[in-house]
């Protein structure tokens, strides 16, 4: 106990960073406190956290300390970032749209408590971070360990609500997420505990860290893998088990001490452990899984906005932060779209697009190709299923996953930082 207190005494913000992780944090909490406390004390959350990120950023903006063609190109990010919002402050009419679908009657919310505007923002925490020589890394390890705890302790709460949780497939004529169907299942049965969970860069840094709090991360996080799985969350769990492969491999190739052979072996006694787990347990914890199989559940979907999208401006420059499509198979329109790269086309166009990709394929790039250390190359990966994950989903989101992928851009783009050793990280990061 007295332990959780000194990590909690030990997050007293006094540097930049520490603040825009504080917003953060904070505004995770809501996603598991909108169960548990009235609406108003939560929009006052978000009002806070969000705005003052903004301010944040604003007061503490220095300059764009990318290098070569990736600078050029985050600065076209960025400066279409900024005409997508002045299109949406004072040309676009996003009020009604707003009060639709969420029921709130605020500007403010609408800009700061939605996943369409603030989560974009995001990339800009690059001009805040001067040299990272100067990042304390340390402060972001400690809330990702609380977060951890935290997940750890709710799990048990959130698994038993999750497998009595009453809901049907069949709920034939109900709309989505309406009270007993699949989407009400998937958003609210864990209790929003996802919103609690530390970011996967923990299971990347088994170098690094010591091997009890390795531990931890790795238990929260095969913890989540059974939730998507009990969940049916197809795509999320392809992903969820593509980051525990990436992160083996890279160790795994990077170990000259490592036999290739015992490689091969491991992992066919991997896949079979998961194949017999699979079968034996296919009538309970995967039978969701398997009742959805390869039912295609965003053809319908991606041709309804492919449809809606006739013009070349439409695809080019998007129809805004707020923009929407008609969806012919639910008769409205849509201001989100399950597939990530389409999503961002909506927002921002290939303009936005194409560079936010480009950016991130760079620094996977220079991260883990021109990297000496393991640390450069975790964050690389991030990056990489970064790009990879805006297939099943992938929107830009205000949490720390997202937090994650732009300091990696920052990481990987540092000459300082590839050129470090291990040890020279272990001491200036851990």
């Amino acid at each position: 106990m007295n332990g959780f207190i000194s990590l909690i005494k030990s997050l007293k913000p006094y540097k930049t960073e520490h603040w825009i992780i504080l917003c953060i944090l904070l505004y995770s909490f809501t996603g598991v406190l909108k169960y548990y406390i009235p609406s108003v004390f939560l929009n006052i959350i978000v009002t806070i956290c969000g705005s003052g990120f903004i301010i944040i950023i604003l007061k503490n903006k220095k300059h764009i300390h990318l290098r070569g063609m990736t600078k050029i190109i985050y600065a076209f990010l960025i400066m279409w970032s900024i005409c997508l919002t002045f299109h949406m402050l004072f040309i676009a009419d996003i009020r009604s749209t707003f009060v639709e679908y969420h029921g709130i009657t605020t500007w403010i919310l609408t800009y700061l408590g939605s996943p369409y505007f603030l989560p974009n923002l995001m990339p800009f925490i690059l001009l805040v971070i001067y040299k990272l020589s100067y990042f304390d890394f340390k402060y972001l390890w400690r809330v990702m360990l609380l977060l951890c705890i935290l997940y750890l302790f709710y799990y048990p709460f959130a698994f038993w609500n999750m497998v009595h949780y009453d809901w049907s497939f069949n709920m034939i004529g109900a709309e989505w997420g309406e009270s007993g169907t699949y989407g009400d299942f998937i958003t609210n049965s864990t209790m929003g505990i996802a919103s609690l969970a530390p970011s996967v860069i923990m299971i990347y840094f088994k170098r690094y860290i010591s091997s009890k709090y390795f531990n931890f991360f790795f238990v929260a996080y095969i913890l989540s893998i059974l939730l998507q799985s009990f969940m049916a969350r197809r795509g999320g769990l392809v992903i969820s088990l593509t980051y525990l492969v990436a992160a083996w491999c890279m160790y795994s190739l990077n170990d000259k001490t490592t036999s290739k052979i015992k490689m091969v072996v491991m992992a066919i006694a991997v896949v079979a452990l998961c194949y017999v787990l699979f079968n034996n347990m296919a009538d309970s914890l995967f039978a969701s899984l398997i009742e959805r199989g390869t039912e295609d559940t965003r053809e319908s979907v991606e041709q309804g906005f492919y449809d809606d999208m006739k013009s070349t401006e439409d695809w080019l420059f998007g129809r805004g932060w707020f923009g929407q499509y008609y969806e012919p198979a639910f008769g409205i329109y849509r201001s989100s779209i399950e597939t990530g790269y389409l999503a961002l086309i909506l927002r921002g166009g290939f303009l936005y697009l194409l560079p936010y990709v480009t950016v991130l394929a760079l620094s996977f790039f220079n991260g883990y190709f021109r990297s000496k250390n393991l640390f450069c190359k975790s964050f690389a990966l991030i990056c990489l299923m970064q790009i990879i994950s805006l297939y099943p989903f992938g929107w830009p989101a205000f949490n720390f996953s997202h937090l994650i992928i732009w300091l990696g851009v920052s990481v990987c783009n540092s000459s300082y930082m590839r050129k470090l050793t291990d040890n020279e990280v272990t001491k200036l990061c851990f």
